[in-house]
């Protein structure tokens, strides 16, 4: 779903490990909990565990909650100057960007 570097800075803006980071990406490409596991060669439990302290981390309760946070800090780093990432929206040079 998203860029190699656009994941990177998603990752460092939320503090996010290594497989933490594996695991959403598996959950951004549309596939289920099993699916992860057996990519990453680790269990199903080890997953879900994965996931519940990625919803404290990140103040989340669920999957699509997990989605949108990770959905609004993408948007968050393309609209900040420093953000790293490029500006999606042509306006925001000029300060018109409706995603502000």
């Amino acid at each position: 779903m998203f860029s190699a570097p656009a994941w990177k800075a998603i990752g460092r803006s939320l503090d996010l490990s290594s497989r933490e980071s594996q695991i959403v990406r598996g959950l951004l490409d549309g596939r289920k909990e099993s699916a992860i596991a057996a990519g990453l060669g680790i269990s199903l439990r080890t997953v879900h565990t994965h996931f519940e302290r990625l919803y404290c981390k990140l103040g989340v309760a669920n999957h699509v909650e997990l989605t949108l946070r990770l959905m609004a800090e993408f948007l968050a780093l393309t609209a900040s100057p420093t953000g790293g990432l490029p500006a999606i929206c042509p306006h925001q040079a000029a300060g018109r960007c409706p995603l502000r």
